[in-house]
């Protein structure tokens, strides 16, 4: 069984408040351009962590209500929603497997960097689907790696945080969407340079575990490796990484 998310990421909280991918503006744009959030609409950003796609989605949207499972990523969320001054986002400690709101209450669902911790994905889609008005979108971004390379990326990640449940295929995301009676309107893996050193900082992994988890990267399968294309840079490593950019909508 993966570990409940809230003792992974309660003690790293502030981690992801500053972390490379998760506060970068041009990636949090990618959320925002299939949201497209309106003046007039409520969106609900699930799993917001320390809110940073709620914080990318509230210059755009009447209001933005984030819910995450974990206390210490809303303090985060909190603290920083004060010192950017922004009036129009809210927080509530949820789970995103029930959710506390009434049917078709919101415009826009959006999860990023999320999905994949979800112990029932199905269940949080279906959730997903209730919670959105009819024609409102479910706009997601996750990991999503190619199949040649899914088994080395998925043992990574579990060693990397036990959270972890697992990434999903463009066709096992878009088989998911629909049986929650969600019509998938766009669906695409886009591809990134990682700095693994990054990614292993933001859940504080000790050295130890960092050093044979390069190792997994560095001596992947042939075809693994091939996909990954590792290289160092000064000395730090970098690898390929994906993630799935999907809108769905509720019809």
């Amino acid at each position: 069984m993966p570990e409940d998310p809230r003792t992974r990421f309660g003690p790293v909280a502030a981690n992801y408040a500053v972390a490379t991918y998760h506060t970068d503006p041009a990636h949090l744009d990618e959320i925002v351009n299939l949201a497209r959030p309106q003046p007039d609409e409520l969106v609900l950003d699930v799993a917001t962590g320390t809110g940073n796609a709620a914080f990318a989605s509230a210059p755009f949207a009447r209001r933005v209500v984030g819910v995450d499972l974990t206390p210490q990523m809303l303090a985060q969320a909190h603290r920083l929603a004060r010192e950017r001054g922004l009036a129009n986002v809210s927080w509530v400690n949820a789970d995103a497997h029930r959710l506390p709101f009434a049917d078709a209450c919101f415009d826009v669902y959006t999860a990023r960097a999320a999905p994949h911790h979800f112990a029932d994905l199905q269940g949080a889609l279906l959730e997903a689907a209730r919670v959105i008005r009819p024609g409102g979108r479910v706009c997601l971004v996750d990991c999503s790696p190619p199949p040649e390379v899914a088994e080395v990326l998925h043992e990574i990640e579990i060693r990397r945080d036990p959270s972890h449940v697992r990434s999903r295929s463009l066709d096992e995301w878009t088989a998911l969407l629909e049986r929650a009676g969600l019509e998938v309107e766009s669906a695409e893996r886009r591809e990134l340079f990682w700095a693994f050193d990054d990614w292993m900082d933001n859940m504080a992994v000790p050295q130890a575990t960092r050093l044979a988890l390069e190792s997994l990267v560095e001596k992947s399968p042939a075809p693994a490796l091939a996909a990954l294309r590792p290289e160092r840079r000064e000395g730090r490593l970098h690898h390929a990484y994906w993630h799935a950019l999907i809108r769905a909508r509720r019809q």
